[in-house]
C-alpha cells in the first residue's frame, strides 16, 4: 500500500471559500478499455475506433462516468483528501471529450458548513480552448475531528445545524425595517433560524433580531450591499458558517422610489431601481443556489408588486419597469432550477402602510381602501404570511407562481 499515491491531509479550518484545486490529464484508448472492462459499458463509441471514425466525432469518446471520475479524485486527493467523505455531486455534460484530449478538472470551494463540517464545491471540467465539457455540485463531509457548533454571533442567538437540526435557515434581505423586518420576524415564529441581512441599518437590524431572539426565535444580522456580487458571496459563506446553508431565500430589498413623470426620468433612474429589482436578486440566487441544489433543494420567494399586474399607477415608470423585469427574471429561474428542486415564487403585493408608504397622505389609504374587495390595504402581516406560505412545504407542488396580496383588486 506504501506505493500509492499520498492523498492530501487537509483538514475543515485548513479550507478557505474561494480555493481552488485543479488537476490535468486525458485518457488513453487503454484506460477507456479499463473502465468499459469495470463498468460493463462496452459501447462501440467508447471502444471500437472504425465504428468512431465513422461517426462525427471520428474517434473514439471517453465516458461520461469516467471523465466525473477526476471530481473523486480531487476529493479524494486533493479537498480534502483523506478525510474526505462524498456526500452527493450532480452532473451535467455540456459536449463529449474525445480519448487522448487534454482536460482540465476544476473544484472550487463556494460554501462551508461550520455546523456540520461540509464543503459545497462547484465542479468544472474544461477542454484545452477552456470551454466547459462537465460541470455540477459536489458536497463533501470533512471528518477531520468531530466538532462543536460555531460560537453564537453577539446577538446570542444559538448556532443551529443545517443538517439534522430542528430548525430550516431563512435568508431575508433587506429585513432591517418594514415588509422585509414583519417577513423575518413571520418565517422566526415559523421555526427557520433567520439570516437579517441589512445595508446601512445595522442598530435597526439588531432591533430586528434582539425581537427574535427574545421570542425564543433564532436569527443573526448580516450586513451586505446586495447590489454587489462580492459582498453577497462573503455574506453567505458568514450565514453558513454561523447558522447553516439558507434553504429559503427572501428578496425585499427595495431602493428609495419617487413619483415622477416619464417625461423627467432619466436612465439613471431605471438603472437604480434595476440594480435592486434585477441585479441584487441576480446575485443572492445564484448564491445561495448551489448550497440548495446541494441541500435536495430550496424556495425562493421574491417581492414584487401589484403594479405587475393590469394598470400600473402613473408617474412610478422606473419603478414598474424594474419590478416587471424581476417577474421575468422570476419566472426563468423557476423553470430553470425545477430540475434541482429549487422553487421560485413570487408575492405582490397592493398597497401596504409601511414606512416607505408612510409620508402618504391619509386620504390615498381611505380610497385604495375603498375600491379593494374586502375594504382595507394589506398589512405587512398579509404579504409576509403569504411569502411563508410559499417558502414552506405546504406550497411543495408550486413554482413560478405570482400571488397577489391585493384584497381583491387584482383577480385571476
Amino acid at each position: 500500500m506504501s506505493s500509492l499515491p499520498r492523498a492530501d491531509e487537509l483538514g475543515f479550518a485548513d479550507i478557505a471559500i474561494g480555493q481552488v484545486f485543479e488537476v490535468e490529464r486525458s485518457f488513453s484508448a487503454q484506460d477507456v478499455r479499463a473502465f468499459a472492462a469495470v463498468s460493463g459499458d462496452h459501447s462501440p463509441l467508447h471502444v471500437d475506433p472504425d465504428y468512431a471514425a465513422g461517426t462525427e466525432f471520428g474517434r473514439n469518446v471517453v465516458h461520461g462516468i469516467l471523465l466525473a471520475s477526476l471530481f473523486s479524485q480531487l476529493v479524494g486527493m486533493r479537498v480534502p483528501g483523506k478525510h474526505a467523505l462524498y456526500m452527493g455531486q450532480d452532473l451535467t455534460f455540456r459536449r463529449p471529450v474525445l480519448v487522448d484530449e487534454p482536460i482540465r478538472a476544476i473544484a472550487k470551494v463556494t460554501a462551508k458548513s461550520e455546523a456540520t463540517s461540509t464543503l459545497v464545491l462547484n465542479t468544472e471540467i474544461r477542454s484545452a480552448d477552456d470551454k466547459v465539457v462537465v460541470m455540477g455540485t459536489a458536497k463533501v463531509k470533512v471528518r477531520d475531528q468531530v466538532r462543536e457548533a460555531a460560537p453564537a454571533a453577539a446577538t446570542g442567538a444559538t448556532v443551529v445545524p443545517a443538517e439534522g437540526g430542528a430548525r430550516r435557515v431563512a435568508l431575508v434581505t433587506g429585513a432591517s425595517r418594514g415588509m422585509g423586518a414583519e417577513i423575518a420576524r413571520t418565517l422566526a415564529r415559523r421555526g427557520y433560524a433567520v439570516a437579517v441581512n441589512y445595508f446601512r441599518s445595522a442598530d435597526r437590524a439588531e432591533a430586528v433580531v434582539r425581537e427574535i431572539v427574545d421570542a425564543g426565535g433564532v436569527a443573526v444580522a448580516f450586513q451586505a450591499d446586495v447590489r454587489d456580487a462580492a459582498q453577497v458571496t462573503a455574506m453567505t459563506s458568514r450565514i453558513v458558517q454561523t447558522l447553516g446553508a439558507p434553504t429559503v431565500l427572501v428578496n425585499s430589498a427595495v431602493g428609495e422610489f419617487a413619483n415622477r413623470p416619464i417625461a423627467e426620468l432619466r436612465w439613471a433612474d431605471f438603472e437604480a431601481h434595476l440594480d435592486y429589482q434585477l441585479k441584487a436578486v441576480l446575485n443572492t440566487c445564484q448564491s445561495v443556489h448551489p448550497l440548495m441544489k446541494a441541500a435536495g433543494g430550496g424556495a425562493i420567494v421574491n417581492l414584487l408588486s401589484q403594479v405587475v399586474g393590469g394598470v400600473p399607477a402613473t408617474g412610478l415608470a422606473d419603478y414598474v419597469s424594474a419590478k416587471t423585469a424581476l417577474l421575468g427574471l422570476s419566472k426563468a429561474m423557476a423553470a430553470e432550477w425545477a430540475e434541482d428542486a429549487v422553487r421560485v415564487n413570487m408575492v405582490s403585493p397592493g398597497l401596504t402602510r409601511t414606512e416607505m408608504t408612510e409620508h402618504y397622505h391619509e386620504r390615498i389609504f381611505k380610497m385604495e381602501a375603498a375600491r379593494t374587495p374586502l375594504k382595507r390595504i394589506a398589512t405587512p402581516a398579509d404579504v409576509a404570511n403569504s411569502v411563508a406560505y410559499l417558502a414552506g412545504e405546504d406550497s411543495a407542488f408550486m413554482t413560478g407562481v405570482n400571488v397577489y396580496v391585493t384584497g381583491g383588486q387584482t383577480m385571476i
